[in-house]
């Protein structure tokens, strides 16, 4: 047990206890229990992590109880179902779970292993292992119900880790296309970013948290708890698991804000079309109902509870993040919502709009700059490409992929694209930007954001810079040579000689391995992207 106290529950009365102090606590909740008593004392197991001594569980074991129970309470509580390599290492003797069956120790019963006062290691998984340490800390006369033979009886409290963005308390970890932790994010600064949900999940409580996306799941884990607890109630302890972008969780928040402040906003909208046309009108709604949707939804404040500190961040990180807008909305946002809370005031909804007024005012600049940086628009571009790539979607085809990025846009947006009213207008708009789009900007939009992304493996951005320096000289071609071809393959191509240029291709050595690395990126040969590569340097030489 580790020195420092770790705050944690007891899961019999659930009142909350230190881990210092779990197990004093435990005997005296047992005894003033129904449960049964043994033929044989039952054994007192703390786990704890090994790495992370914050993770720890009190276990009830009946001696008749095996490996293999003690194997599956941790993978069901803290590890997974998944079948990797699991060992015990006690008293000198590796016992393999799940492998062999001449080498599987799944069978063998606790007493013939252990005893009280000894102390052994569990390990799970391999690159990386996560190992544990577990002690036999004492015993009881009581045993677990319902001729259990475990029983979890305590575990610690979610030790809280930071956001790496503003070093609040996270609420979701971000994992990479590989798989691999990308961070920890709490509610805003995950919705600010504009991350993806399908890249993200909870924190677990447990010390695998950041390994190969586990998120754990309360449901295995109820089988090892005392009666009376759901599923529902151990998950509570954790954050809230539905993600920002979650389309239900965000339509719920509308539906409260309406229920809440919807006649007084209907009111303001009123006014609004009154005074600045229908296109006022619907600029305000767009305004107004978000703002006050992120309010409710990512600083749990109704409208009586808005802080200037608050409704600072809320204009510039996340409404800021409006995908589609008229060219007046970003200087028309802030006096929009100035006028609505003038409004909310006089109504008696809010008791002093002047100071929020003011907080408005402050960061007016900085969410003017935020709403039209370049970042926002690489990162919804970067998400739509990331989709389209999902949906099977030739990102070479310029309308095919404009098509999808419309209706991505439209969904961002929280437009119902089965209301046939809209995919007529959505179409109308459709025709209307494909007849006079850029289509080099778009293809050369596409082809940087694949460079990026490849580049991202180097130690620096010197690889990236070289790319770039490129796709400038192509861009400059008098034939607009990018107009043509598979997108995909320019992209491989540009790296291929960036790669080149950097000597970290050359020629008479054979396939070297960032050459494998391309081609088995962007699914072409290397003797295509070769190819390419030759018309590249044609291109540049003219």
């Amino acid at each position: 047990m580790t020195s420092k106290a770790s705050p944690g529950t007891c899961l019999l009365c659930r009142d909350p206890v230190v881990e210092q102090e779990a197990l004093r606590h435990m005997i005296e909740c047992l005894r003033a229990s129904d449960w049964p008593t043994g033929a044989e004392p039952s054994l007192f197991i703390t786990i704890q992590g090994q790495l992370d001594k914050n993770y720890w569980l009190v276990v009830l074991a009946r001696r008749d109880a095996r490996l293999g129970d003690l194997d599956r309470l941790i993978r069901d509580v803290w590890m997974g179902r998944r079948g990797r390599m699991r060992s015990f290492f006690i008293d000198g003797v590796l016992y393999e779970i799940g492998g062999s069956p001449r080498s599987d120790a799944t069978g063998v019963p606790l007493l013939d292993v252990i005893t009280p006062g000894g102390r052994f290691i569990y390990d799970y998984g391999f690159d990386p292992t996560v190992s544990l340490d577990l002690e036999v800390v004492g015993e009881t006369p009581i045993a677990p119900p319902d001729d259990a033979a475990l029983c979890l009886i305590a575990r610690n409290s979610p030790p809280p880790i930071p956001c790496d963005s503003c070093g609040g308390k996270a609420d979701f970890t971000l994992y990479d296309q590989y798989g691999d932790l990308a961070g920890y994010y709490c509610r805003r600064c995950f919705f600010s970013a504009t991350h993806d949900p399908d890249y993200a999940d909870v924190i677990p409580n447990s010390p695998r948290v950041g390994i190969c996306g586990y998120a754990g799941d309360p449901g295995p884990a109820l089988l090892w708890y005392p009666p009376g607890w759901s599923a529902e109630e151990i998950a509570s302890d954790e954050p809230d698991r539905a993600l920002p972008g979650d389309r239900e969780v965000v339509g719920t928040a509308i539906a409260a804000t309406m229920q809440d402040i919807g006649p007084d906003i209907d009111a303001f909208l009123e006014e609004e079309v009154a005074v600045y046309g229908d296109e006022g009108g619907s600029m305000a709604a767009d305004t107004v109902i978000p703002f006050c949707t992120f309010m409710r939804l990512l600083y749990r404040a109704e409208i009586d509870a808005w802080s200037a500190t608050d409704v600072q961040r809320c204009l510039v990180e996340n409404l800021s993040q409006n995908p589609i807008f008229l060219d007046e909305w970003p200087e028309s946002a802030v006096p929009i919502l100035c006028r609505f809370l003038t409004n909310m005031e006089a109504s008696g909804r809010i008791m002093d709009a002047s100071e929020l007024i003011t907080a408005l005012k402050e960061a007016e600049y900085a969410f003017l700059r935020a709403t039209t940086s370049i970042e926002k628009s690489q990162a919804h571009f970067r998400h739509i490409l990331m989709r389209a790539e999902e949906e099977g979607i030739d990102t070479g085809d310029v309308d095919a992929f404009f098509r999808f990025a419309v209706g991505e846009f439209a969904e961002m947006v929280g437009l119902d694209l089965d209301d046939e009213e809209i995919r007529e207008e959505l179409s109308i708009l459709f025709e209307s930007v494909t007849s006079d789009m850029h289509l080099e900007d778009l293809r050369i939009s596409i082809i940087l954001i694949k460079c990026e992304d490849f580049c991202r493996r180097f130690s620096d951005d010197t690889v990236f810079e070289c790319c770039c320096g490129i796709l400038e000289d192509l861009l400059d071609h008098p034939s607009s040579p990018l107009l043509q071809g598979d997108v995909d393959l320019w992209s491989a191509a540009i790296i291929y000689a960036a790669c080149q240029d950097m000597d970290l291709i050359r020629p008479g050595r054979g396939a070297p391995p960032i050459g494998q690395e391309i081609s088995s990126s962007f699914g072409f040969s290397r003797s295509s992207i070769r190819n390419k590569v030759r018309v590249v340097r044609t291109l540049l030489s003219d």
